[in-house]
């Protein structure tokens, strides 16, 4: 795994717009490789930025070769460079690094879930998941998994005779899934799209601080009626 690390700073009043372009550069990025992207705002300077960019795969560095010379990349850079940083402070300083073997110690892996109905689990999981830069991992009669960068979710068909007892997220046990989202602006399209799909959003009356003022998402059921979260601050 390799690791991008940008510093810059951004020109007061261009949130929304730098909230676009971000996700905009990150499709992209994601048709050439396994990519994570964390945005980190300075406390106590809101326009000054750090963005990390980790590249998995068997071959990070070409993949980073190929982002590099796409020019619908190249194209949205200019675009960045010139609507989003700071005139007075346009410099992007930027450090690659090659991650420890051990980086991954600790970290979640996987997740397997069993479920009633694994078509209807399949379709819905594969939609949600894809938007949020998962691929299909493994396939086989009785299960599907789906990967992001180093960690993926299993859903399994529950053997028939386990099928009598369903699922309630309120026993012991698993509540909910979270997952970042890269922005407000995807909440809200995720939202609109869940209720598209028919599925139930939960906390419509607090919808979308029902975390509390300071968090922006939506929770919603999956087939199986399991808790999810999609959370943007």
């Amino acid at each position: 795994m390799l690791t991008r690390i940008y510093r810059y700073k951004i020109r007061e009043g261009s949130e929304k717009r730098y909230l676009q372009l971000q996700e905009d550069v990150l499709v992209l990025y994601r048709s050439h490789a396994e990519v994570e992207v964390l945005l980190l705002r300075d406390a106590k300077d809101s326009t000054q930025r750090t963005e990390v960019v980790r590249f998995s795969g068997a071959d990070a560095s070409s993949n980073i070769q190929r982002i590099d010379s796409d020019p619908a990349i190249q194209k949205l850079f200019t675009v960045f460079k010139g609507e989003i940083l700071d005139p007075q402070n346009s410099e992007i300083t930027e450090e690659t690094c090659v991650s420890e073997a051990l980086s991954s110690a600790g970290k979640l892996h996987h997740v397997e879930i069993y479920c009633s109905d694994l078509k209807k689990t399949e379709e819905f999981w594969a939609w949600f998941l894809s938007v949020l830069g998962y691929k299909q991992y493994q396939k086989w009669p009785d299960g599907v998994s789906f990967k992001l960068s180093d960690t993926y979710l299993v859903f399994v068909q529950a053997e028939g005779r386990h099928l009598a007892t369903p699922f309630h997220r309120c026993r012991p046990g698993l509540n909910h899934l979270a997952f970042h989202a890269t922005s407000r602006q995807q909440v809200d399209e995720i939202s609109s799209q869940l209720r598209e799909r028919g599925a139930v959003i939960l906390y419509e009356d607090r919808h979308p601080h029902a975390a509390g003022p300071e968090f922006y998402a939506v929770f919603f059921e999956d087939p199986e009626r399991l808790k999810v979260e999609l959370a943007s601050q």
